[in-house]
């Protein structure tokens, strides 16, 4: 099976507004966020299942939210609780996976609540090359000129720009591979755990990369969201 994964589990603590909702539920043009990631995920008919980690606390209110705008593939949808940090809502969705599935082919596309703009091609790519290589992640090129700083400021080194790339999501695996590497991490490991791919890195597999696309931003300040209206307004321009 095919299984798409939504991280919605955090409570937005770096989007400094008055709003005090977690950032995958703001507005964006009429529309929260996380329902227009979910639209994205739904669109590929390639997957089985969508599963939804999420704040306990919020599960109730993402369930209203579903109902009221999901009109197409809503029998997709599974939600699950999110953990305290997300490695914990990663165990969480793959308990969930497990439940469904125990085929050692199935592959799971790990999205962030908050890229409303991921793509078809970018969610197709994933799928293919996760399942020929077992783990892949979404990239871009650096553009702006590099620098390795030391902590008092310094300039160390000029990277060659030309092997920079700048991560995205999703990142998307074989199930087997995520799990087996998620359980072998040691306390030690878990505490630098930041992005789902460098759980399998840790443990030596080798990740793939795909194509991303400059408009799959992650809404994390205020800033993103004048952003993310600008590219909102750029596709209904076209």
């Amino acid at each position: 099976m095919i299984f798409a994964s939504i991280l919605a589990g955090g409570t937005g603590k770096r989007m400094k507004t008055n709003n005090t909702l977690p950032k995958q539920f703001f507005e964006l043009c009429g529309k929260p966020i996380i329902i227009r990631t979910i639209e994205q995920v739904l669109q590929v008919n390639d997957f089985d299942y969508l599963i939804i980690a999420i704040h306990k606390d919020y599960k109730t209110y993402l369930e209203e939210l579903i109902s009221k705008f999901i009109v197409h593939n809503k029998d997709k949808i599974k939600i699950c609780c999110g953990g305290k940090e997300r490695i914990d809502s990663i165990k969480n969705t793959l308990d969930t996976i497990k439940s469904l599935s125990q085929d050692k082919n199935d592959v799971v596309v790990v999205c962030d609540a908050v890229r409303p703009f991921v793509t078809e091609k970018i969610l197709k790519d994933s799928i293919n090359t996760a399942s020929k290589y077992g783990a892949c992640v979404a990239i871009t090129p650096a553009i702006d000129t590099m620098y390795e700083v030391s902590p008092e400021g310094n300039v160390l080194s000029m990277p060659d720009r030309a092997t920079l790339f700048c991560g995205q999501a999703p990142d998307s695996f074989n199930v087997d591979v995520l799990e087996q590497s998620l359980n072998s991490l040691t306390d030690e490991e878990k505490q630098f755990i930041t992005g789902t791919v460098q759980i399998v890195k840790l443990k030596g597999h080798e990740v793939k990369t795909i194509e991303g696309d400059r408009d799959n931003i992650k809404i994390t300040t205020a800033e993103d969201m004048v952003i993310a209206e600008a590219i909102i307004a750029k596709k209904e321009r076209k």
